[in-house]
């Protein structure tokens, strides 16, 4: 398949980045750090940037405000080549928006405002599902329940794989997601959703194993950072390693490697090798600053992978 179509359904959110945050600070006090940046950010639409770059077809569903956030993000992702027909501007609502505090290993952790995100809705998603027809459904967590769980139903009525990329962490009922494509939790998303710590091979495969049974997705999928990532089938775990870079900032890293994945399975590519080239397109990521302008295109993945070779 030369180009597949992948309709990405999430959060829009717009990223204000703190560079060189020494550590968390207690409630009350202030903690100094050296810069800051805005970018164009929110894991869905950086799944669809990314995908986009990556060589498909991308439509994306979701909501903004309609303010001047709404349109920067919505602009963005169009010069990325990213579909926003399905995309809406909620009036009662503002966009989006996160604050990405980055320490100087490049690690992060955030707070959220969803805002228009809250009110993205199943119906938004049928309007997209209905008007044609899609190769793979890409979405997370970061928008209502309910809109996931319908996604999925909605996709598997159609015979459509779906991926979701199960962060941010928290730990959800996974009945409604049974027969999913695939289920691709980060360590701290794993540690939330089965209560385990995935601190060596041993526990991810206990961890793998809980996600399989209470799922029954045809792969658990789990991104373990520097260590790589996790295939499981229900009978074999196997680590795919990733590439070693200097990590600057891992924000959109798992976005881009979920993104990149599906691109490559859509176009006939095996699972590990799907997997290899997620890796190398979050490795170009977090050698970077900043969320999407960091995310690479197909061919820049596919040069840095002939460099490793």
């Amino acid at each position: 398949m030369n180009k597949p179509k992948i309709l990405v359904v999430g959060s829009m959110n717009m990223d204000l980045l703190i560079y060189d945050v020494p550590r968390i600070p207690k409630m009350g006090e202030s903690v100094f750090c050296s810069s800051y940046a805005y970018a164009t950010g929110g894991k869905g639409s950086n799944q669809a940037f990314a995908a986009s770059k990556q060589g498909a077809e991308v439509v994306m569903v979701g909501r903004v405000g309609a303010d001047d956030n709404g349109r920067i993000l919505a602009k963005e992702i169009e010069k990325a080549g990213v579909r926003t027909d399905c995309l809406s501007y909620d009036k009662e609502a503002q966009t989006g928006l996160a604050i990405m505090n980055v320490d100087k290993e490049g690690k992060y952790f955030s707070c959220v405002a969803l805002g228009a995100n809250e009110n993205l809705s199943p119906q938004d998603v049928e309007a997209a599902l209905e008007k044609e027809k899609f190769d793979m459904v890409v979405m997370q967590l970061e928008m209502p329940l309910e809109v996931v769980y319908r996604t999925y139903e909605m996709a598997a009525e159609r015979n459509i794989p779906v991926f979701l990329d199960a962060g941010p962490a928290m730990s959800i009922p996974l009945e409604r997601l049974k027969g999913i494509f695939v289920i691709s939790p980060n360590e701290a998303e794993t540690e939330a959703l089965t209560g385990i710590s995935v601190e060596n091979e041993e526990k991810a495969i206990l961890a793998a194993k809980k996600l399989y049974k209470e799922a029954e997705p045809q792969y658990v999928l789990l991104k373990m950072g520097s260590r790589g990532a996790m295939l499981y089938d229900g009978k074999e775990a196997k680590m795919i390693p990733c590439f070693h870079v200097d990590a600057v900032d891992s924000t959109a890293a798992g976005d881009t490697f979920g993104a990149a994945f599906a691109v490559q399975y859509c176009k006939g590519a095996k699972m590990e090798e799907a997997i290899r080239f997620g890796h190398a397109a979050a490795g170009i990521c977090v050698s970077k600053k900043g969320g999407q302008p960091s995310i690479p295109t197909e061919e820049e993945t596919t040069e840095f992978l002939k460099q490793q070779n």
